[in-house]
């Protein structure tokens, strides 16, 4: 899809050509992906495979630095606006919403103009091809409209996802992973009023049909599909006439808020069982040893592919080309494991973060994320396994918290792929970062606390409060320091409730009639076990 021609051109003549890389050396040694590289950069791994084929997280994260085959499934639905009433040849975008797909459906032709009759395409998308139907090559019908495509996957497809903000034609770094990687920085000095699309996609689909692909998969203001062949792998169910520009209002072409309403819904992932992600075959410019670094100084903020050199992009599509023709792995769903640690953490460090949180259930927080993973001394009389009077209980509850939820990851170990030793590598990384931190705002408050350890920390008497508030002081500076270093994009989502409160629902045993009848925000001191009003008399 493609943005307006002169806002394309305005972005040409403010920002110039997009880039330009050195020249290859042919006497170079290729880098490889390497363990130490995943470790360096284990947090842009992470937040890249929380954030695969999720509208929010690759909104936020839009330099995309990553690769990933994917399969839609069997009868997935792909819809495409176009004044043409049969299928295109290709190669030709799909989007996966309607309301995305119809945003590019109504061309406007002016009435009572006979001299020009050209449809005048929106800001956004626009067909890559040249329409082949009769209805598109009668430029002077007053009549002439658009149609709504709707195709079914007629069996499993094989595409490439390119990930970050793919389809976004910008020179922030959006087109990197396609145009210097895929394309070898082939692209020409000087964007089409397009900017390359047309050429862009007929290069890619060049490149992955001889992989075996039938289209390549990114994102804009919603997913799309570049689908290479429409001959082979997809059936054309409908093409609906739609109403003449002449007979709608205004607010019915091209209706922002309808569009972006259904884009909004595949915020945290795109449903329906469409497609899956082989993470276990996931190459990332993150793997390499190459440098990150933006080249537009104004944002050290954004990583760019252009900082690399062009032999190193070329070993990156040479590792690329390498894992993607070898058969579907779908080892482990690394974001499964990903999923269950910013679920388990995200809520529990927004609020210790926040000044609002009091000190006392600020330790109510790091209690519960610390203590599931320590295992107290025993007392007399306790049963035991083993003599563990020597034991470093600190050390083994922080290898306890790295590890526990790459425990069921191990089951496969065997059959990982060199991809999915580094994206462990990647995440055991970040759970160090996160563990260690926890016991270490454990110990600063257990310096202060009446309790005796390991069953604090507790809240210490009354006559310690300001130490206890100044230890508390302290471990929320830790705790700002991790949300910097994990970056995760649940943090820029706006909130329901406040920090102090939780959207409550009844929940046997839990929940009072006001739970039933109107569910909302209630306060944390509100929410206990006595509150269980809706279930009476049956408790």
């Amino acid at each position: 899809m493609a943005l307006f021609a002169k806002l394309a051109l305005a972005l040409c003549a403010i920002f110039g050509p997009p880039f330009s890389l050195p020249l290859a050396d042919a006497s170079r040694t290729p880098i490889q992906p390497d363990r130490e590289s995943a470790q360096a950069n284990a947090h842009h791994i992470f937040n890249a495979i929380h954030s695969a084929g999720r509208q929010w997280g690759s909104s936020l994260k839009h330099n995309g630095f990553s690769f990933f085959p994917v399969v839609m499934s069997k009868g997935s639905l792909l819809y495409h606006g176009t004044p043409s009433n049969s299928p295109p040849p290709g190669p030709e975008w799909l989007a996966f919403e309607v309301e995305h797909a119809e945003a590019f459906v109504l061309f406007k032709t002016p009435r009572g103009n006979q001299q020009s009759q050209e449809p005048r395409m929106r800001p956004g998308q626009k067909p890559l091809g040249h329409s082949s139907s009769r209805e598109a090559s009668k430029p002077h019908d007053k009549n002439m409209r658009g149609y709504l495509h709707t195709y079914r996957a007629e069996r499993d497809l094989n595409l490439l996802y390119v990930d970050g903000m793919s389809a976004a034609k910008t020179h922030k770094g959006t087109l990197d992973s396609q145009d210097l990687v895929l394309r070898e920085n082939n692209t020409s000095p000087v964007w089409d009023p397009f900017m390359d699309e047309l050429t862009r996609a007929s290069d890619i689909c060049d490149l992955i049909k001889e992989w075996g692909y039938d289209g390549f998969m990114r994102m804009e203001i919603g997913f799309e599909v570049i689908y290479c062949d429409f001959s082979v792998g997809v059936d054309l169910m409908t093409a609906k006439r739609t109403v003449p520009h002449h007979d709608q209002r205004e607010d019915e072409l091209m209706n922002p808020y309808q569009w972006v309403r259904a884009v909004a819904e595949r915020y945290d992932g795109l449903g329906g069982d469409r497609v899956r992600i082989d993470f276990s075959s996931m190459v990332s410019g993150y793997f390499f040893p190459i440098n990150i670094s933006n080249t537009d100084p104004e944002r050290p903020d954004l990583h760019r592919l252009a900082a690399a050199g062009l032999d190193e992009l070329k070993d990156i599509k040479s590792r690329v080309r390498g894992v993607f023709t070898e058969p579907r792995r779908f080892t482990v769903n690394w974001q499964a494991v990903v999923d269950m640690i910013v679920t388990r953490f995200s809520g529990r460090l927004r609020a210790m973060a926040s000044s609002k949180l009091s000190s006392s259930k600020f330790i109510s927080e790091l209690a519960v994320a610390s203590l599931s993973y320590f295992d107290a001394p025993p007392l007399p009389g306790d049963i035991t396994m083993m003599e563990d009077k020597d034991k470093n209980r600190t050390a083994e509850a922080v290898d306890a918290c790295i590890k526990h939820y790459l425990l069921p990851t191990y089951l496969d170990q065997d059959s990982w792929s060199l991809e999915d030793g580094l994206i462990h590598a990647a995440i055991e990384t970040v759970m160090s970062g996160i563990c260690t931190k926890l016991f270490a705002m454990r110990s600063i408050i257990l310096e202060v606390s009446s309790a005796t350890p390991p069953f604090g920390p507790h809240i210490p008497r009354d006559g310690d409060k300001e130490q206890l508030d100044k230890a508390v002081e302290a471990s929320r500076r830790i705790v700002h320091t991790l949300r910097e270093e994990l970056a995760w994009t649940t943090w820029r989502m706006p909130q329901v409730c406040p920090i102090d409160e939780l959207l409550l629902t009844v929940m046997w045993p839990m929940g009072d009639p006001e739970d039933y009848w109107n569910p909302g925000c209630r306060p944390i001191d509100e929410i206990s076990f006595s509150r269980r009003g809706y279930w009476r008399p049956d408790i």
